[in-house]
């Protein structure tokens, strides 16, 4: 039975590794995205958490793509945190270890990161990553052998479907440490997207890992900060193959990197509306959008957001009859009157003119003549934004 198990994985890792360049999708991820959240980002100032905060906090800063930490607790739950080692994240959330430093999961979610923070399980995550299709997760699972791979990624699939939401697979992006592992994952679920990371490679022979990596659909690698030469990334351009380096917290030490060619870095602190400080744009911006209203054309500034032109409520009150904005914080409620003067909704003392443009998810419900919108709001540095052409359709009616 062994020698039979031995020849089906050696096949399976053959088949894997035969595949033509062209069975595989071009990297998406990557396009405008310089900065990856290490260890999903930093939430009120405190990083490594891995926490609820942290991921939403880098959404809301810009970030598109996160890097997480996987591990078990004792009683087999996949869960977000770098581990369990007392002289490790212990340390460094602030934890005491009492009795298994393993915890089981009842244990984990209830010992808060930095006495304040949100530990969250693997399933977590996914739900997050649902409300937030445009968020990319790169995943640092830590483990080298088959079995716990496999029961890592296998984990992670049977979760996404069985929330009903397989399409979040597609943003998921595994992190493999050796050559084996990419057979091994592709067993499981057939990812489009992949890196290669170096941190556990001694003496890295780089040229045969680029070939491997172009051969295999690889696009990108990513090497420890000490580690990077010019001449190293270029043997990796010379295949197409992005290098991302970590873990960077230092702009000068970013900009010196981007001058030796590296694509972009994980880091804990840069945010993407500081990239101005190292060379780069933030390419989130503000854009006019024109459209017809009532038979006349009007343009509007505008932010996308989840795939939609976003514009700021107060900018649509020109739009059809105008209206009129209350807000009532105790019913969570934002009543437009179709109509009436547009006056102030009371935040204009909280709106943030620095251009940072950072978004969050509105409390409230948005209602246009008693009416429920059910349309989704969003605060841009303060400002309530809605959907331009939902709400102008809405509002002409």
């Amino acid at each position: 039975m062994k020698i039979k198990a031995k020849i089906w994985t050696a096949l399976a890792l053959t088949a894997a590794f035969c595949l033509p360049q062209t069975a595989f999708a071009a990297d998406t991820w990557q396009v405008n995205r310089p900065l990856v959240a290490h260890a999903l980002g930093e939430a009120d100032g405190k990083i490594e958490t891995n926490s609820k905060e942290a991921f939403l906090s880098s959404w809301e800063s810009g970030y598109r793509v996160v890097e997480g930490d996987f591990t078990y607790t004792s009683d087999g739950v996949l869960v977000l945190r770098h581990d369990f080692d007392t002289g490790g994240s212990y340390y460094r959330l602030e934890i005491e270890p009492q009795g298994n430093p393993v915890m089981d999961y009842k244990t984990f979610k209830e010992k808060k990161a930095v006495y304040s923070q949100t530990p969250i399980s693997a399933a977590e995550l996914l739900s997050l990553m649902a409300d937030y299709p445009d968020m990319y997760l790169i995943t640092d699972t830590k483990n080298t052998d088959q079995a716990t791979i496999q029961r890592q990624f296998t984990d992670l699939k049977n979760i996404a479907n069985n929330m009903g939401t397989p399409e979040v697979l597609q943003r998921i992006i595994p992190q493999i440490y050796h050559k084996d592992m990419l057979g091994w994952v592709r067993a499981v679920y057939p990812f489009e997207q992949w890196i290669y990371t170096l941190y556990m490679q001694v003496n890295p022979n780089y040229g045969e890992i680029a070939a491997f990596c172009a051969a295999q659909g690889i696009g990108t690698v990513t090497i420890e900060q000490s580690q990077v030469k010019k001449d190293v990334v270029d043997i990796f351009h010379a295949k197409n193959i992005k290098v991302y380096a970590h873990t960077i917290n230092r702009y000068k030490q970013m900009k010196s990197l981007l001058a030796m060619g590296v694509d972009g870095v994980y880091t804990d602190r840069i945010k993407p509306y500081e990239l101005s400080w190292v060379g780069l744009q933030n390419t989130r911006k503000i854009e006019d959008k024109t459209i017809t209203v009532n038979g006349t054309e009007q343009t509007f500034p505008t932010l996308d957001i989840f795939g939609k032109a976003y514009t700021p409520l107060r900018q649509l009150a020109k739009v059809g009859k105008g209206f009129s904005a209350n807000y009532d914080r105790e019913s969570g409620r934002l009543s437009l009157t179709a109509g009436q003067p547009f006056v102030s909704i009371g935040n204009e003392l909280l709106m943030d003119n620095g251009g940072r443009l950072i978004t969050k998810k509105a409390d409230f419900r948005l209602f246009l003549n008693g009416t429920d919108t059910g349309v989704a709001c969003f605060l841009v540095d303060g400002e309530v934004f809605v959907p331009l052409e939902d709400m102008a359709a809405l509002l002409q009616k």
